[in-house]
């Protein structure tokens, strides 16, 4: 499909798309953060880490390019980008990942024996395996339990399979559950992608027009910036999608400076809008919380005192007392 602002402002490509592409990634501090903690965990030998963040943060792309930055002598690689699956479904995943030739018909417990003579055998030659497991949240329970008897797979004195899971908050949460605390306990590393600060926003859009081959004829107002910045929370693809119709907005009307009422109006688009309100629902939400905090935690308070003193576990003027303070 043609896109109609291209041409009008001198660009080669889309520089706002949502699809991700390692042409446009922007390393923010985050991102360059969570590359460090994975370079870590990699130079200790480690089994499990995990890098977690909302829908928008740059997970999947960082993935690919900490994958593609590997150097192919020391390490094989699989990337699982969808993993719901079952045990051996997933076993085939990564053994088609890792080049391994391998029947159908065989069985999950000799696709496994396929994987570990492969491990053992790329181990002995210096070589380690690396499996990456994109929207790793959706993971089945069975799957989870699976993947970590997989990584039992190791010699008398370290891993020579390290899985790094990408994932959303859920996936955390899930981490927390007491049948989970197994594999818990395995994650060495844990890292939360966090959201664009001010600059960063600022950088951000100027890095993708330069990329699109941009040569300065389109402008971004500080104020105009500050507005996308407070609508986006800092979210990429949030940013993203304000950002291009911005240019719409520019093209059909022939200008070429995005400022504080182009923003404005972009911003009353009933899809842009609803996006921005979801956003605003959930901080407003978190504030409440924030709010009435203290209140709830001395009602707890009174609640429990005046329960110790009905089953005589305090005196009643011990109760007051207590109170009173």
């Amino acid at each position: 499909m043609e896109i109609p602002y291209l041409e009008y402002f001198g660009l080669t490509e889309k520089p706002f798309g949502l699809t991700p592409d390692a042409h446009f990634y922007y390393e923010s501090q985050t991102h360059r953060e969570a590359i460090e903690h994975l370079r870590f965990f990699l130079a200790q030998k480690e089994g499990f880490a995990c890098i977690y963040g909302d829908v928008g943060t740059g997970k999947t792309i960082l993935s690919r390019l900490f994958l593609d930055g590997l150097d192919k002598n020391i390490y094989n690689s699989a990337l699982i980008l969808n993993p719901i699956m079952g045990e051996q479904e997933f076993l085939q995943a990564v053994l088609t990942e890792l080049g391994i030739q391998y029947d159908n018909t065989l069985s999950k417990k000799d696709l496994f024996s396929k994987l570990e003579e492969f491990l053992i055998s790329e181990h002995k030659k210096g070589k380690e395996t690396i499996i990456i497991i994109d929207e790793a949240q959706l993971i089945t329970n069975e799957t989870f339990d699976f993947i970590r008897i997989l990584s039992n797979i190791e010699t008398d004195k370290e891993k020579i399979l390290h899985m790094i899971f990408f994932g959303q908050h859920e996936l955390i949460e899930r981490l927390k559950q007491p049948h989970m605390r197994y594999l818990a306990q395995r994650i060495s590393i844990i890292y939360r992608l966090k959201t664009l600060n001010i600059n960063e926003v600022n950088h951000y859009i100027t890095h993708r027009l330069l990329k699109a081959g941009s040569k300065g004829f389109v402008q971004f107002e500080e104020k105009g910036l500050e507005h996308i910045y407070k609508a986006s929370k800092g979210y990429p693809r949030v940013i993203n999608i304000i950002c291009d119709r911005c240019l719409l907005f520019l093209y059909s009307r022939s200008a070429s400076l995005v400022d504080e009422k182009v923003v404005k109006s972009v911003l009353e688009d009933e899809s842009i809008s609803t996006l921005v309100e979801i956003e605003k629902e959930e901080e407003n939400f978190q504030k409440r919380i924030y709010k009435w905090l203290p209140y709830l935690v001395a009602t707890s308070v009174v609640l429990i005192l005046i329960i110790l003193a009905i089953f005589n576990i305090i005196p009643v003027h011990e109760l007051f007392k207590n109170l009173k303070k």
